[in-house]
């Protein structure tokens, strides 16, 4: 006995909706495919699923009445719908079908000309969904796209007018559909009622907390300005040569300790002060309007982790303050010039100046006079010759949270035996290291098996360093055309500052079933060096 059409799923419905042997559009299927996937909790995420697959159809019938059931939803199914055609995971799915790296070059010419025409209205319709124009400005700068389609008024997406909000819950759609789900007598949907409840309530609370925290934060802020204010204006700089007396012996010992390629002897004040960790709650913490309003300007130290420099002799009308920081400043040399050794026995620490080499000092043993930079590693009986400094990547961590992709378009490294990798390049180098490409790796499997013990290594030439942080998992399921395709992602760090051409050599080795594979290769596909933090 067949079931009643209100219990049939989306996959009957879109699967009778594009049937290739309906002779004309099945209006009513299409009709019923959106009502139930406006009134279904899971049904855009659903949805979008199944009409991906609908739409990579090799039979063109067929992905042209996927087509048009999605154009039919665009316009009728509201904003939740819009959320979720809004996202790379589906726009991803139709650049394949126009792409001729994937699917462009057997799809059919009508199939692809439709893909791009829906695109192309969605972001003249849609402007809050900015990943719909990305992805479009992305198939021109391809040239898929080699002008905009001409689109028949029919064919625009007209939107209705905004309603105005609910007064309990600001989410139109979902208030809609709780009070359907409310009114009805199936446990089922009182169930699904309750869920999306605690859903909205804790969404609520999230958007509750951010607001308290930012309050907070500028709260704190302008309180340690007008600390940091009120003790640069009030503090005794007779107290301040006392301390810095006392600091005598600790500077004495520091300057004593260093080494010949300590960082910490850098000039700071030439330096922009570096980035805090979280980057993205800095940007947009200076890029608070209410931030420019309510706190007083600071002094240049609290935006720098770097002490300032007073090189310039005191005016007339510096603070006391100021004149506190340039005699900590003049006293902090002073002790530090105290602490050297003598002139002839001091190492030139000038950063265009070329250090002596192990070649150097080995053709000048024989003689008695020794080279001033020779003296003083000669002094201490564990210092060692160092070779000119190694590009090294050792402190350099990059979360995947904090990764901006660039427009780049990515790069295959492998594809063989149904497993393919690719290079994603980063928009922006780490704060402290301009000279760092950052690139995210994705592995990806098409097989029917699952793949295990996955490891990627890379190396590099002498004159940079590469770095792979920890990888997202070593393992990918068998590949399932109903679900989104699973990904092991790893960062890839690649120091160049000499700006040299690239070329890596990559090792992949992973276990397919039962087989076990080795692969090997090259990489010369890079952005030019000098483009690199700004892509």
């Amino acid at each position: 006995m067949a079931a009643p059409p209100d219990a049939e799923s989306l996959e009957s419905r879109i699967n009778r909706a594009t049937n290739p042997l309906n002779r004309d559009t099945d209006w009513s299927s299409i009709h019923a495919f959106c009502d139930q996937l406006n009134n279904d909790l899971e049904g855009p995420q659903l949805a979008t699923r199944l009409l991906a697959h609908k739409i990579q159809s090799p039979q063109e019938w067929e992905a042209m009445q996927a087509l048009l059931v999605l154009e039919t939803c665009m316009k009728n199914c509201g904003k939740r719908f819009h959320s979720e055609v809004g996202k790379f995971r589906f726009l991803n799915e139709l650049i394949k079908v126009v792409s001729p790296k994937y699917l462009g070059s057997r799809s059919p010419e009508p199939v692809k000309k439709k893909v791009l025409e829906l695109i192309y209205s969605w972001t003249l319709g849609l402007p809050d969904e900015s990943k719909i124009s990305d992805a479009y400005q992305m198939l021109k700068k391809q040239g898929i796209i080699k002008q905009d389609p001409e689109l028949p008024p029919d064919k625009l997406l007209n939107l209705p007018p905004p309603r105005p909000k609910n007064a309990i819950f600001e989410d139109e759609e979902k208030s809609k559909m709780l009070s359907r789900l409310l009114n009805s007598s199936h446990p089922e949907d009182l169930k699904a009622a309750n869920k999306l409840i605690k859903e909205m309530v804790q969404e609520d609370q999230k958007r509750a907390e951010k607001v308290s925290k930012r309050v907070n934060a500028i709260q704190e802020v302008k309180e340690s300005v007008s600390l940091l204010t009120q003790l640069l204006q009030d503090y005794d700089s007779t107290d301040l040569y006392q301390r810095c007396e006392k600091m005598r012996p600790t500077l004495f010992r520091l300057a004593s300790d260093t080494e010949d390629n300590d960082e910490a002897l850098g000039t700071h004040t030439s330096n922009p002060p570096s980035q805090p960790e979280d980057s993205t709650a800095w940007d947009s913490f200076q890029s608070s309007d209410s931030i420019d309003a309510d706190i007083p300007a600071a002094p240049s130290l609290l935006l720098s982790p770097d002490p300032p420099s007073h090189s310039q002799p005191l005016s007339s009308g510096s603070t006391p303050g100021n004149s506190a920081l340039d005699e900590l400043d003049l006293l902090g040399k002073t002790l530090l010039q105290q602490s050297l050794p003598p002139e002839g026995l001091q190492v030139k620490w000038d950063r265009q100046q070329s250090k002596p080499t192990l070649r150097d000092l080995q053709s000048k043993s024989g003689s008695n006079v020794p080279s001033p930079g020779a003296t003083l590693l000669d002094m201490s009986p564990t210092h060692t010759e160092t070779p000119p400094a190694e590009v090294t990547l050792t402190d350099v961590f990059v979360p995947l949270e904090s990764i901006k992709p660039s427009n780049l378009l990515p790069v295959t490294v492998f594809d063989g035996h149904s497993l393919r990798v690719l290079f994603h390049f980063a928009r922006d180098s780490p704060p402290s290291r301009p000279d760092v490409l950052v690139v995210i790796i994705s592995m990806l499997s098409s097989a029917p098996v699952p793949v295990t013990n996955i490891n990627f290594q890379t190396t590099a030439p002498k004159s940079m360093a590469v770095k792979l942080q920890p990888p997202s998992g070593t393992e990918l399921p068998a590949f399932n055309p109903i679900l989104p395709p699973a990904a092991v992602t790893q960062i890839l760090l690649l120091a160049n500052p000499k700006k040299e051409k690239v070329q890596l050599q990559y090792t992949l080795t992973f276990t397919m079933g039962e087989e076990e594979h080795s692969e090997s290769g090259g990489i010369e596909q890079f952005p030019p060096p000098d483009t690199w933090g700004n892509l």
